[in-house]
């Protein structure tokens, strides 16, 4: 097999993104990129993580959701969970109650320091994501979560 070296592209020409741009995968990770950018920049001031931000934003929709069923609804190992609610807890954002039905269960409330933080954060989010997807219509804001949640539910 005989190698033939490559013809070097000319640095004055933008660089060819095309096939890239054919893959959902590079499409949404790219469209990720750029909204984790500007929520890292604007969450910073309340110290959150996007992951933080989803386990406040389901423990405020869902009080004494338990641990298991975090980790199932955001794809995470339970170890990875239980350091970041321990964040969260020194954070005195969370209350835990033995649950009746399940004494080995704990659920997860948030404390009224953790509903302020949530409704902050969450004021944050819309306004974010509405500044950038400003180039959608609302109508292809929502097919596009629409289309995104039939890839993952």
């Amino acid at each position: 097999m005989t190698f033939t070296p490559a013809v070097l592209r000319d640095r004055q020409t933008p660089v060819d993104s095309r096939f890239l741009k054919t893959l959902v995968g590079y499409n949404t990770r790219r469209a990720t990129l750029h909204i984790l950018g500007v929520f890292e920049q604007r969450m910073g001031a309340l110290d959150l993580k996007p992951v933080e931000f989803s386990i406040l934003a389901l423990i405020g929709a869902n009080p004494g959701v338990t641990h298991s069923e975090l980790c199932t609804e955001l794809n995470l190992l339970a170890p990875n969970l239980t350091k970041l609610l321990a964040r969260l807890r020194k954070r005195n954002l969370l209350e835990r109650t033995v649950l009746a039905q399940d004494r080995r269960a704990a659920g997860l409330s948030l404390n009224a320091e953790g509903h302020n933080l949530l409704a902050t954060a969450q004021a944050t989010v819309v306004e974010l994501e509405q500044e950038a997807t400003a180039g959608l219509t609302d109508k292809q804001r929502d097919t596009l979560m629409s289309l995104l949640q039939k890839i993952y539910l």
